[in-house]
C-alpha cells in the first residue's frame, strides 16, 4: 500500500482515538480507586472545625 497523505491523516487519527480512550480508561480507574480511599478525619479531629486551637494573627 502506498503510503500517503490521506492515509498518514486516518492513521494519526486512529492513534489519537485509541490514546484519548487509553486515558478515559485510566481516569475512570482512578476515580474508582479512590472510593476505597479512608476518611482523613481521625478520632482527635473528628467534629473539630480547625486542628489549630488558634488561628494565626493577621498582619
Amino acid at each position: 500500500m502506498p503510503d500517503t497523505k490521506n492515509g498518514r491523516e486516518q492513521k494519526g487519527r486512529n492513534k489519537r482515538n485509541q490514546l484519548q480512550e487509553s486515558l478515559y480508561n485510566e481516569e475512570i480507574e482512578a476515580l474508582n480507586t479512590d472510593e476505597e480511599l479512608p476518611s482523613f478525619e481521625s478520632d482527635r479531629t473528628r467534629g473539630s472545625e480547625f486542628l489549630a486551637e488558634e488561628l494565626p494573627d493577621d498582619e
